[in-house]
């Protein structure tokens, strides 16, 4: 007898996929034909399966309504940035790249600074102003602190949320926090000589947290973006949406009166903001050229 049934896939390991049903896992393989299509189903879709002698199979993908790339991750209601201010070093591109990522899935950020408690206090100032800018932006900004942490579970209430990160940032850390280290989620050591954490989390699995799930996803000390064209950059970047500069097409480089670059003030974030831009827009060009 065969049941067909719909569900979510919360984690994909070793060829198998284990979906989620009602509050159910049903362990499955994918159809052949996802192969001789080219599809590979992601953590997160919304699958039909049919169980047959119950043996499980993926046999159809709903259409996805967002898919992240970094992690490899769909249909997700927010993608939680981690990121240390300190050891490793924080990284402004890094995180901006990961936002621009997060933008052009049309998935929304929330960001997590984590080791403020190692920090003198003329980090934690700068620390707390970056913050502060981001959340001017609109973007829901937190630190590991135990009040924000429960602010945090406030507003990931009945989600799916997926979590990244440079190694050795304090994601599984921070997720063990989370659940009050119920998951035991092995934490990254920090390489002295490179200055980075080493990788510990090897697959990408939903875990259930009171009552929302997050993935915990492999660490990266780079990030690629090169699938995103450069003309594209300016609409991913919160700060240059609304510009009125002179001319439509500007992208903010070199044009002339442009609202955006008459704008920038060099003692304020923005300008860190608008370098990282200038640097992520160059490399596009110098992408191109190579092909």
């Amino acid at each position: 007898m065969t049941t067909e049934i719909n569900g979510k896939i919360i984690k994909a390991l070793s060829g198998f996929y284990y979906v989620l049903v009602n509050d159910k896992i049903i362990k499955c393989r994918a159809r052949g034909n996802f192969r001789n299509e080219n599809i590979t189903p992601l953590v997160g879709d919304i699958v039909k399966i049919s169980i047959e002698n119950d043996l499980g199979y993926v046999i159809e993908i709903e259409e996805r309504k967002n898919e992240l790339l970094r992690p490899k991750v769909a249909n997700i209601d927010y993608n939680v940035i981690v990121t240390s201010f300190k050891s490793p070093v924080f990284s402004s591109k890094l995180l901006d790249k990961l936002i621009v990522l997060n933008e052009y899935s049309e998935v929304e950020t929330i960001i997590v600074f984590t080791k403020l408690d190692i920090l003198n206090s003329n980090e934690l100032n700068e620390c707390n102003k970056i913050m502060n800018y981001y959340k001017q932006l609109g973007y829901n900004v937190f630190s590991n602190s135990n009040c924000d942490i429960q602010n945090f579970k406030n507003i990931v209430g009945n989600k799916f949320i997926s979590i990244s990160g440079q190694s050795g940032s304090g994601k599984s850390s921070f997720i063990n926090k989370l659940s009050d280290n119920k998951l035991e989620i092995e934490t990254a050591r920090i390489s002295k000589a490179l200055g980075r954490g080493k990788h510990t989390t090897r697959h990408i699995e939903f875990h259930k947290i009171g009552n929302f799930y997050i993935a915990d996803t492999p660490g990266f000390s780079s990030l690629d973006i090169s699938f995103i064209e450069k003309d594209e950059l300016k609409y991913l970047f919160k700060e240059f949406k609304d510009s009125r500069c002179k001319f439509q097409t500007c992208n903010h480089i070199n044009e002339p009166n442009c609202e955006v670059k008459n704008n920038i003030i060099e003692t304020d974030y923005i300008n860190t903001r608008y370098e990282n831009y200038k640097i992520l827009f160059k490399e596009k060009e110098e992408q191109k050229r190579r092909y």
